[in-house]
């Protein structure tokens, strides 16, 4: 079989005759930063072009280009799989209806027709082909290409696209058509029977407001995010564009960046936006000109739309429309009123109006009026006198009136007359140093725009009124630098920092407070333009101080300071002077051994004279200069040096000359010969400040004083944005072991790939217009895919659309840092919640965690039924398990604009949602009732099978068995399935066939961009494409008195080409360790350690290393120390530019500081002692932007405050688990609080902790040590004689019991043991074992005890009246009895245990107990009730048993009463004893739940562990505390012993 190898796969949706969407391709584009701009994100577009035609269009099968035919009855039979026809030309719905057919061998199926193409064509019958001569590797590429191309027709190719959706609306004469960005523009387009239609409802847009922490957009028909405002350029997220500045500083210098083109594009930024400002002209592609429709050629020049030559094709349309009059009034207008700078192809040309008989002239018209309707700028109609233009010269025709629309212009002079119901006046008064009439007509325009309102007003909060030009405006315009009001009022505002407006830029240099808009270099500004400061971000200010640049003021003045005053303590080689050109350093060091000269060590580089290429490498050794005169030169001028070059070593014996390499710093007093004068300096300053400098600008030869060769320029071009902050000099902390590590682990070479390179036409170009030619069959036929926003056989007609743009950010807790989410973005309608649109989003948090969405929604209509309202609705599935998470609403505004752009951030919480149980909509039995995750608002989410708003509608899906389907047509696929019915199964990610190593997950991509890519997400400790890497490791060890609970690890990576980038981690530490291991996969250069708001330089790599295992302490030596350490009060209070010329004191001055910190910057001391600063931003927020899941007042943090990844809290006391929703507050300490941190998880019991193995040791003596004494005591109570009363049975249960709560404790150790240790990790079975945790043998125990105690005490009293055998019936019972009333009591433990998963680093799970309010109060009184009750009895009965003893010896002695109670109580004192150390060991218990009430740090368990084992004691003294001190149990244990050893002997 022959296979004709292909990429059009790409193709879905195929035509099958229903359709009027068909034939799709996607064209995934991912914009990076703009190489000018410090972006954090990138921008993802995934655009479908489509063939769009017309309802009323024909649609026809065509044959292409078919190499082979079959059925898929013949392809099963020859073995091919759906897997081999992603080879071949065929469309993804092809492959999967294939795939269907192999699964379900469905005979129906057999006989469908495949088309194997040939080359280069595809489609169901072939049909299509690019008509190239290479494979198209990728669709965005190739659209990316092809409108690149169109770069070569700037001002020549002809984009016509019209919006066909306002009923009525007349543009001017044809081809002139409304664009949809002239919709609430600002100016009526739309003239005739619909006047002003255009304008309609747009009132609503100035009234509309925004929350606090949205940023509104100038026109007022977006909020967006505040995070969105200013972050990107070529990301506008507002339809005009007002979010980003229109001025853009591209260096240091006020050099604006060019305006955006759109000519080459199709990012939302163009077709996504309109005019900045009201009144402009939009060229159709998202740029907008000032144009007027004016004649004259400087009107004409300012109005050129260079991409889509709108602006001169409308002008060529009005003039054209003059051809209604008869022939020679046409004449006439074309060459009077200069037509043919126009018109160049017409009927007539310049040369017949140079020819022309005027005399002869027949156009019988009086009056002509050009243009035919009032248009002119927007509002006027001349009316020409046919015999005054016959009269005039060409191109100076000039009119007798001037006419406008009664219902515009109403505050121009009064009206002269009245002609065909247009008011007109007298025209201007012709000037002819200005001749043309656009020029006179601008003061009049000006006041139609600018004067009164197009639509009508009320007075409103959210409004200012305008009162001489009698207008109307929002209250954001005011002090935005665009003229609104005719008088400029809105410009004039005196009181704009009381507008309650946070988003305001306030100045400093006066009382202005200035729009959004307006901040940076876009108007307006402040008087001292400190608020260009605010887009200059990227200046990197540290880097500009003292580096003796002349000519050129770097950084804005602070009262008179620069950044070249004041350097006395600022040395003269820093990494932003070496290497720039310039000698800072007098001795030139800071141009030795420079990267980019090809000269040997410490050589400087001598350019030859007049030459530009040739130089010579002059090492320093040879390098000399003669002491100057300086005693006699006042320094108001300059004073010149002159060097000298020698290689004989002998000349300077006498010390005569100065030698550069002698000396390291060569100061002021070396050159002027000063020896007197003390020149130890701290820091080696810049020599040229005191106007010492090298002259000529050329080394000298010693001997024949001839020039030798040029040393320095001081006018080379010094580009200062080229800085940033750079880690030279810093060294390596700590040092390198072992260097070849950085070269054991090669990264991943990506070959770069080769731009595609489309050469088209300018008439295929404009055939599409905006979308894209593509030919249809073996004729050729041109035909268009378009893109959402156009549609018609050659994408002409603009669409209804929404255009969305979001972007995702998670709270990054360590439970889901690793999951993966289908998104779906739904455009359902308000009424029955019918999903008519959608679009699908594979999103990976740790990969897609900053990345901006773009996508577009379509309307089912078109136009769309203004009966119904839209919203949008986003869910979110966890992929790998298939399960619902939650869902977004998203309200769509002002229904009467034809784009909704919408700009929001979607944040997934946490935990997934949960349905409520008390609903206010009815879902019935098929649907659960959920709340939006960012509204109040109710929803019903259906079961499969059901849609609707109440679910009460069914549907027939076609989705795989393995697969969920939301609607009839959308399926949620497992992870490596695909395809719109999820039957493709990925080549790559499957069960058998895991490409990723090392535990790393495959997941596909989605195969609308690439069905055969994939991406490995690897754990933590791995990295590279197929987690085929360790990943570097930094192994960091506390040498301090108070480890933390978490750190903060703040990673600086430092770039050459833009500003540093910061990546911080959160990481906690265990709780029985001194040490943490971070892993990082990203090489970086600095490394700061932060806990309690303290920092730690802990690693420095001068040069960032790839791959090496770092180990490195944190101790006292390694902290950053505040500024205001080492600086006083003066100069902490200066201005920010004299401040910062202070911080080389820190390092100099302190030879053990590392590193310092104030508010805004973060110095490191390099290995000369001098600071090295860098911005650095110290505010960590504590409630993860107002979504704070942490419990119990833990505090959020998260690792950015404006794109995170990562979230974690820090517990209060007492609290800890990853949401700090376990407590240690309670009534009794389990094992599982106290000690659970200490056993690590995946870890054998040998390299356990020492805490580990002693707790278990001690645990396994006291087994041994408890089953010795129970089975002694159980062997001295089983004796018949002391069986005979109840007590014998007390005590022998007792002894029972002792054995059974022994082991029943060791048991619950070593299953604590085995839990934590993950060797069980049955979920079933530990929530048994979780239920079961709190025994009664304790408590039992002590009520035996009591038991025996009441039987004593009666036997005292009755004496020789007590019956045994009654005693012994009824201890039968109360045993029982005992035991129920015990467990009853106890019964809402277990009910109140649940299990919890901790998702920290561990994956813990806890057996943890939550009581109620009222079960604490009762559980606090049932532990005393427990405690003290068997004491007490105890204690009374040891006290009867005295007293009853004492009466009868009374009785029978006559002796000293106190005498015989002393000696009684001496008898009995075991019946004293025993409780009291009963009742003392279990006072650590109480103790731990009374006293303290909690355990404040399980980093050291060892009081509460001591208090759990002590009282455990009990069991183990049943010898000691029942047995010895009764004479007949003594005897019968001794009696017990002597046998146990007469039978081992």
């Amino acid at each position: 079989m022959t296979i004709i190898k292909s990429n059009t796969s790409f193709l879905y949706n195929t035509n099958d005759n229903s359709k009027i969407v068909f034939d799709c391709i996607d064209s995934h584009v991912i914009d990076d930063r703009d190489p000018n701009q410090h972006v954090l994100f990138r921008t993802n577009h995934l655009v479908p072009y489509c063939r769009r035609p017309l309802s009323i269009d024909p649609i026809n099968k065509i044959q292409g280009h078919i190499e082979n035919t079959y059925t898929f009855k013949s392809l099963m039979l020859q073995g091919i799989t759906s897997d081999d026809l992603f080879q071949w030309s065929v469309s993804i719905d092809m492959i999967e209806l294939y795939s269907i057919y192999l699964i379900t061998n469905d005979a129906k199926f057999g006989e469908y027709i495949f088309n194997n193409c040939s080359s280069l064509w595809f489609g169901s019958n072939c049909q299509y082909t690019f008509n190239l001569n290479v494979f198209i590797e990728s669709f965005g590429d190739f659209v990316k290409s092809s409108f690149k191309a169109r770069k070569d027709y700037m001002g020549k190719v002809l984009i016509h696209t019209c919006y066909p959706h306002l009923s009525g609306c007349y543009r001017g004469p044809e081809p002139m058509c409304l664009d949809w960005r002239e919709i609430c523009d600002g100016k009526i387009d739309c003239i005739g029977e619909k006047f002003g239609i255009d304008e309609q409802y747009c009132n609503e847009l100035e009234l509309n407001e925004c929350k606090e922490d949205e940023y509104r957009c100038h026109n007022g028909a977006q909020c967006i995010p505040l995070e969105f405002f200013r972050d990107s350029r070529t990301s506008k997220d507002c339809l005009d564009g007002t979010d980003e500045t229109e001025n853009f500083r591209i260096s240091s210098f006020s050099i604006p960046e060019k305006s955006l083109q759109c000519i080459d594009s199709m990012i939302f930024a163009c077709e996504e936006g309109t005019c900045r400002q009201p009144h402009l002209f939009s060229c159709g592609d998202g740029t907008c000109v000032k144009s007027n429709f004016g004649f004259d050629p400087v009107s004409i020049r300012q109005s050129i739309c260079i991409g889509t030559s709108r602006s001169i094709y409308y002008l060529q349309a009005i003039f054209k429309s003059a051809k209604q009059y008869p022939d020679d009034c046409y004449l006439l207008l074309f060459c009077k009123l200069g037509f043919y700078y126009i018109l160049q192809n017409d009927a007539y040309n310049i040369e017949d109006c140079l020819h022309a008989d005027w005399s002869s002239i027949n156009c019988t018209l009086e009056h002509l009026s050009f243009p035919l309707e009032p248009i002119l700028h927007g509002y006027f109609q001349p009316i020409y006198l046919t015999k005054s233009l016959i009269e005039s010269d060409n191109d100076n025709g000039w009119p007798i009136y001037i006419c406008t629309d009664p219902r515009l212009c109403l505050y121009l002079p009064k009206t002269i007359n009245n002609i065909n119901g247009l008011n007109c006046r007298s025209p201007p008064i012709l000037s002819f140093n200005n001749p043309g009439l656009s020029y006179h007509l601008r003061k009049d325009a000006t006041i139609c725009e600018l004067m009164g309102n197009i639509n009508e007003y009320q007075s409103n909060s959210s409004l200012f009124y305008c009162e001489k030009s009698h207008k109307y405006i929002s209250k954001h315009r005011l002090i935005d630098g665009i003229q609104d009001c005719y008088y400029n009022e809105d410009e004039l505002y005196k009181d704009s920092c009381l507008l309650n407006d946070t988003q305001r830029f306030k100045c400093t240099s006066e009382t202005k407070c200035l729009s959004p808009i307006g901040i940076g270099l876009d108007q307006p500004q402040c008087k001292n333009r400190e608020d260009e400061n605010f887009d200059n971000q990227e200046i990197f200010i540290y880097s500009r101080l003292c580096n003796d640049i002349h000519g050129f003021a770097e950084l804005v003045p602070e009262d008179g300071e620069t950044d070249e005053t004041n350097c006395e303590w600022w040395p003269c080689l820093t990494p932003y002077t070496r290497c720039d050109n310039i000698f800072q350093c007098a001795n030139g060091i800071d141009e030795l051994n420079c990267p980019n000269v090809n000269c040997n060590i410490n050589e400087f580089k001598c350019q030859i004279i007049n030459s530009s290429d040739n130089y010579y490498c002059i090492p320093q050794e040879y390098i000399y200069e003669e002491p100057i005169d300086c005693i006699n030169h006042d320094f108001h001028s300059n004073l010149w040096r002159k060097i000298f070059y020698s290689n004989n070593l002998t000349f300077n014996i006498n010390k005569k000359y100065i030698s550069w390499k002698e000396k390291t710093c060569l100061t002021k007093n070396d050159i002027c010969n000063n020896s007197l004068t003390n020149d130890q300096q701290l820091i080696c300053n810049i020599v040229e400040k005191e106007n010492i400098r090298i002259n000529p600008k050329f080394l000298i030869n010693l001997y024949n004083n001839e020039t030798f060769c040029r040393m320095v320029d001081h006018d080379a071009v010094y580009n200062s944005g080229l800085y940033y902050f750079s880690t030279w000099n810093l060294g390596y902390l700590p040092s390198i072991i072992n260097e070849t590590l950085s070269s054991s682990q090669q990264s991943i070479n990506i070959k770069p790939k080769k731009s595609l390179q489309i050469n088209t036409s300018i008439e295929l170009i404009e055939y599409c217009n905006r979308g894209i030619v593509l030919f249809e069959g073996k004729s050729y036929e041109k035909k268009c895919l378009c893109p959402p926003n156009y549609y018609g056989d050659r994408c002409q007609w603009q669409n209804q659309r929404i255009s969305l743009t979001f972007q995702i950010l998670t709270l990054g807790t360590l439970e889901n840092k690793l999951s993966i989410y289908d998104i779906f973005i739904y455009l359902i309608d308000d009424q029955n919640q019918i999903i008519h649109n959608y679009e699908k989003i594979n999103y990976f948090p740790t990969i897609d965690g900053t990345t901006k969405y773009n996508r577009y929604l379509l309307y089912p209509d078109q136009p769309k039924n203004p009966n119904y309202t839209y919203s949008i609705r986003i869910d979110i599935y966890e992929k790998l398990i298939l399960n619902y998470y939650g869902s977004w609403y998203l309200f769509i505004p002002f229904s009467f604009l034809p784009v909704n752009r919408i700009a929001t951030q979607i944040r997934i919480p946490s935990e997934k949602s949960q349905s409520l149980k008390k609903c206010s909509i009815q879902c019935g039995n098929h649907g659960q009732c959920f709340k939006y995750i960012n509204s109040p608002k109710e929803f019903c989410h259906c079961d499969q099978g059901y849609s609707g708003r109440f679910c009460h509608l069914t549907y027939q899906h076609s989705c795989s068995p393995d697969s969920i389907p939301l609607n009839s047509s959308i399926c949620l696929c497992p992870l490596n399935k695909f395809g719109s019915k999820c039957y493709l199964q990925h080549k790559y990610c499957r069960f058998n066939n895991n490409p990723c190593q090392n535990n790393g997950l495959c997941t596909p991509m989605n195969y609308h961009i690439n069905h055969n890519d994939f991406i490995c997400l690897c754990p933590e400790h791995f990295t590279g494409s197929y987690c085929e890497y360790q990943s570097s490791k930094i192994n960091i060890y506390f040498k301090i008195n108070s480890i933390p609970q978490l750190i903060f690890a703040h990673y600086i990576i430092s770039h050459h080409d833009k500003k540093h980038e910061r990546i911080t981690m959160i990481k906690k530490i265990p709780s029985d360790r001194n040490s943490i291991e971070l892993s990082y996969k990203t090489p970086f250069n600095l490394l700061f350690i932060e806990f309690e708001n303290n920092y730690y330089l802990t690693v420095v790599r001068e040069k960032s290393i790839q791959y090496e295992h770092i180990s490195t302490d944190i101790n006292v030596d390694n902290k950053c120390e505040n500024i205001t350490k080492f600086l006083n009060s003066t100069v902490l209070n200066y201005k920010n530019l004299r401040r910062l010329k202070y911080y080389q004191l820190p390092c100099v001055e302190n030879a053990k500081l590392k590193c310092f910190y104030d508010n805004a910057y973060m110095c490191v001391c390099d290995n000369s002692r001098y600071s090295n600063c860098f911005d650095f931003t110290h505010n960590m927020f504590y409630n993860c932007q107002g979504y704070n899941y942490c419990e119990n007042n833990g505090r959020c943090f998260q690792d950015s405050t404006t794109y995170p990844t990562t979230s974690i809290c820090m517990c209060e006391q007492c609290y800890y688990g990853n949401k700090c929703q376990f407590s240690t507050i309670g009534f009794s300490k389990s094992l599982d609080v106290i000690f659970g941190y200490h056993i690590k998880p995946f870890i054998s019991f040998t390299k356990q902790s020492n805490a580990v193995k002693m707790t278990a040791s001690i645990t396994i003596i006291m087994l041994i040590f408890g089953i010795i004494n129970g089975v002694l005591s159980i062997l001295t109570f089983k004796k018949e004689s002391l069986l005979k009363a109840g007590r014998g049975i007390y005590l022998l249960t007792n002894s029972v019991i002792s054995i059974l709560t022994i082991i029943i404790f060791t048991i619950k150790y070593f299953q604590l043991i085995v839990f934590h240790m993950k060797l069980i990790t049955n979920i079933s079975f530990i929530h048994v074992n979780c239920l079961l945790t709190r025994g009664v043998s304790q408590v039992f125990g002590d009520w035996l005890i009591a038991c025996v105690a009441i039987e004593r005490s009666l036997n005292a009293i009755q004496g020789i009246y007590f019956n045994k055998l009654k005693s012994k019936y009824i201890a039968k019972y109360v045993i029982g009895i005992i035991f129920i009333l015990i467990s009853i009591s106890y019964i809402h433990d277990p009910i109140s245990r649940r299990l919890f998963h901790d998702y920290d680093d561990e994956q813990r799970i806890w057996c943890i107990l939550q009581y109620s309010t009222n079960l604490k109060k009762y559980d606090k009184f049932i532990n005393l009730f427990h405690v003290l009750t068997p004491f007490i009895i105890n204690i009374l009965s040891a006290i009867c048993i005295t007293i009853q003893v004492f009466r009868a010896h009374t009785k029978t002695k006559k002796s000293n009463y106190k005498k015989l109670l002393f000696i009684q109580i001496k008898q009995d004192k075991y019946l004293f004893i025993s409780p009291c150390i009963l009742i003392l060991l279990s006072i650590p218990r109480s103790i731990n739940s009374f006293l303290f009430g909690c355990i404040g740090s399980t980093r050291n368990p060892w009081l509460y562990l001591t208090g759990y084992y002590v009282s455990f004691m009990p069991p183990l003294l049943i010898i000691i505390l029942l047995i010895l001190p009764s004479k007949t149990y003594k005897k019968e244990l001794l009696s017990i012993i002597r046998k146990i050893n007469f039978l081992s002997k």
